[in-house]
């Protein structure tokens, strides 16, 4: 996993989150040449068209909007509800600028919000269940490695540190 240093608000943070901002960044730069070099690629302008909503839209409205196609130079877009399209209607001349500036060229002139909820339920991020393992249950397994160590110093010096590592993840 790749760790980036930034500094938010004077305060110098170490994080993957950080790190995946970066890389996400660099590959945006790519966007404007990987245009041109797809010359007359319908299908290539509008996945690069798609990945650009997704970094100008942010993440709270990428979380209810899906690009569902380019249309000459009118990007549709799918959202949940006649309130969502409302609302975005009014962000959509910020959204052209962004979109365009980090293709490099106009490559899109319009955005047509488009009510469609079955499409945004069907490709929602759903969150990763959580499964919480009691302290217990996760030592038997510590114990049986530590007991195949030999040296007594090791197997106390593993122990402690499996120990303040459950300590830790029970916080």
């Amino acid at each position: 996993m790749l760790w980036r240093k930034e500094r938010v608000s004077g305060i110098l943070l170490e994080s993957p989150a950080a790190a995946n901002c970066t890389m996400m960044t660099e590959l945006l730069k790519l966007l404007p040449m990987l245009l041109r070099q797809a010359g007359d690629s319908d299908e290539a302008r509008e996945q690069a068209v798609f990945a650009a909503w997704a970094a100008a839209a942010g993440a709270q409205i990428r979380r209810v909007t899906l690009p569902v196609r380019l249309e000459r130079k009118t990007l549709m877009i799918a959202v949940p509800d006649a309130t969502w399209r409302t609302q975005l209607q009014k962000f959509s001349g910020q959204a052209l600028f962004k979109l365009n500036s980090i293709l490099g060229s106009p490559a899109v002139t319009g955005i047509e919000f488009v009510i469609n909820p079955e499409i945004i339920e069907r490709n929602a991020i759903v969150p990763p269940q959580v499964r919480f393992i009691a302290p217990e249950q996760q030592a038997m397994p510590l114990r049986e490695s530590a007991d195949r160590i030999s040296n007594p110093e090791i197997r106390a010096t593993f122990l402690r540190a499996a120990g303040k590592c459950l300590e830790r993840r029970a916080r």
